[in-house]
């Protein structure tokens, strides 16, 4: 294994530990995008690690010191690090010490890197003096291990909070939520973005003061640990869309994670759960919104608008600050609509906003998110933005020209109602169909986006959505506009991949190799190499064949397996499946082992010893197996020591 290859085992292993045992393999799968190498090696070292019980040998005992700060007791721990209480020496005042274990996500140098980098974004959230801030007061480093010092909250966290009873009443809601606003809105301005709003980074100085905490210390762990590996940071549950797609933020993300925050705190449940990181982050960026209504049927039928908009799928779709958005809260919150709670869910019309806004949220926008957590696979789709104010009444007419009666009469008085919006599938398979219907009454078409438009109130269509996609069905007459969503999944390769192996290990044979074959020629590298093993040989379901097991080798080497190099290199060189071609095989051999192959570079040693598809020279034989053997290839090694060998005995016969 190379020393780029191993650091990036390493790497993974580290944020593996992080997940639970559940969320390890979808993690696993979408990190390592098609390296089975580096997968084989993390999920040993995982499998390993649950054997044993622990990874480390204990943790170590309390220190007694941390740089000038004597430690008097242990706050809490997480992934990152532990929080001591301590006492500054030199003015008596007591401290909170934050150890940062960088060496869990990385070694040697970059460690010394995210250390460095840690202290230049501490230094520059030390700026930050704000009264709902907690204050940065010293950075340093004991031993190895780097520490940042701050001000001392005594008080519990808002997660404590919630432990202890899970829904707060909407007066002390809103009290905290509008000192988080003004810190974080602060914060913004001064060009700082927290990256990790979550209840317990919210800090309750004497249990009712918000003191928020770690800025400058999300920003360090994010840029650093997923960047590289193609996934995102943040705490899961608590991020944004762009956080999941490893975009570029600004305080529009913190506001989201703190409706997240406000979600919970007035319903006692978090909006988006899931089994799975992979799912989780699915359902952030392409989830239904959640009706907060719905969890807490006590909430006025305004707060779901609020927190349709605070949750908007791009920052754009939000509102303009965080305190803009508890504004709009509270004024959902302490709205007395007479009969709200007994109107339907879908005929409660949006909060009332000036024309100049309503007219600007008319216009469609696009989403489009995509790449990075490897993990995951997500493709944009166009999504109908809302309009966000319930309709004027028409201008009462003058006394000289008053309206006809009929036209009075033919005047509606009620919203819309959306009787149905379904779709027949929830979920379909890449480039599958599903049929949209629909039934509205109080208007004589509707607006159903993307690809639809203007369509009778009553109907039914046909869609194939390339992506995850919300269909949005808009309704308006004179007295309102209401709006419902529908979601439709389009299954991710990896999970097409997933459900095929799952079927084989049932002996569902024929639907396996159906579900693995659609998911590797949409793409899916493991798929591509599973058939390839699969057809190489006999077994239960199938015959061996060798020419298919070429296909799939081939398609896996083109789309950059360093294993489908090596295979299909072997198929050249043994004619297995294909004409035997001593120069393709070189090609196929030279590429692998550029991907750092070890075997792919054992092979090349032996074309060189034998002459095939090269002139014979046991020079560079020699040079390739010990490439290889520096590497761990046992073989190499073997014949590396058979070549010395024979050199030494015709040494001696001369």
């Amino acid at each position: 294994m190379s020393p780029e290859i191993h650091q990036r085992v390493r790497q993974l292993f580290a944020e593996a530990l992080e997940l639970t045992e559940a969320e390890r393999l979808p993690f696993l799968q979408t990190a390592c995008a098609g390296n089975s190498e580096v997968f084989g090696k993390v999920a040993q070292l995982l499998a390993a690690h649950v054997e044993a019980g622990h990874f480390l040998e204990g943790e170590p005992a309390r220190p007694q010191r941390i740089g000038r700060y004597v430690v008097t007791a242990e706050l809490g721990r997480g992934s990152m690090g532990i929080v001591y209480k301590a006492i500054d020496p030199l003015i008596g005042r007591e401290v909170a010490v934050k150890v940062i274990r960088l060496q869990l996500l990385a070694d040697g140098k970059e460690a010394a890197f995210l250390r460095e980098q840690l202290f230049r974004e501490a230094r520059s959230a030390g700026g930050l003096f704000h009264p709902g801030i907690v204050v940065i007061l010293d950075v340093g480093q004991e031993g190895d291990v780097p520490f940042i010092a701050m001000e001392y909250v005594d008080g519990p966290s808002l997660s404590q909070v919630l432990a202890a009873r899970p829904r707060i009443d909407s007066d002390e809601s809103l009290q905290f939520l509008q000192q988080t606003a003004a810190a974080l809105d602060f914060a913004h301005a001064k060009g700082v973005v927290h990256r990790d709003i979550k209840p317990a980074n919210i800090m309750l100085a004497k249990g009712v003061t918000v003191k928020v905490a770690d800025f400058g210390i999300a920003k360090i762990t994010s840029s650093q640990r997923y960047t590289k590996t193609g996934a995102t940071m943040g705490t899961p549950k608590y991020m944004s869309p762009e956080q999941v797609d490893a975009k570029p933020l600004d305080g529009r993300s913190d506001q989201f994670s703190l409706a997240v925050v406000s979600f919970e705190m007035l319903t006692g449940v978090q909006p988006f759960e899931a089994e799975s990181f992979t799912a989780l982050a699915h359902t952030i960026a392409y989830g239904p919104r959640p009706s907060a209504c719905a969890a807490n049927p006590q909430l006025p039928a305004g707060v779901d608008q609020v927190f349709y908009r605070g949750l908007g799928k791009l920052p754009g779709e939000r509102y303009a600050s965080c305190r803009e958005f508890v504004a709009a809260l509270e004024g959902a919150l302490t709205a007395r609509v007479p009969g709200a709670q007994n109107v339907p869910r879908d005929t409660v019309p949006p909060l009332q906003v000036t024309r100049e806004v309503r007219n600007r949220r008319m216009r469609p926008s696009r989403y489009i998110v995509g790449g990075a957590t490897a993990a995951m696979l997500f493709v944009g789709a166009w999504v109908g933005k809302v309009g966000n104010k319930r309709l004027a009444n028409p201008p009462a007419a003058s006394q000289k020209n008053p309206p006809a009666a009929d036209q009075q009469a033919a005047a509606p008085s009620d919203v819309p109602v959306i009787e149905r919006f379904s779709a027949d599938s929830e979920s379909v398979q890449p480039g599958g169909l599903a049929e949209l219907n629909w039934e509205v009454h109080g208007v004589a078409d509707v607006n159903i986006v993307p690809d639809l438009g203007k369509k009778p109130a009553v109907g039914r269509a046909r869609v194939q959505p390339a992506a995850p996609t919300y269909y949005h069905l808009t309704a308006t007459n004179a007295a309102g506009t209401v709006f419902k969503e529908v979601y439709i999944a389009v299954n991710s390769l990896l999970s097409l991949y997933l459900d095929g192996e799952r079927k084989l290990h049932r002996r569902q044979f024929d639907q396996g190799l159906a579900a693995l074959r659609d998911a590797g020629e949409l793409g899916e590298l493991h798929a591509m190499l599973a058939l390839a093993d699969i057809y190489g040989q006999d077994g239960e379901g199938h015959r061996r064949n060798d020419k298919e097991a070429f296909y799939w080798f081939s398609k896996a080497a083109i789309a950059g397996s360093a294993d489908g190099m090596l295979n299909l290199a072997i198929c050249y060189y043994t004619g297995a499946g294909v004409d035997a071609d001593d120069q393709l095989a070189a090609k196929w051999f030279t590429n692998a082992a550029e991907l750092g192959n070890s075997d792919a570079i054992l092979n090349l040693g032996d074309m060189y010893e034998h002459g095939k598809g090269y002139d014979k020279n046991l020079g560079k034989a020699r040079d390739f197996y010990r490439r290889a053997a520096m590497m761990g290839n046992k073989e190499a090694k073997k014949r590396l020591a058979e070549l010395d060998g024979r050199s030494q005995g015709r040494r001696q016969t001369n």
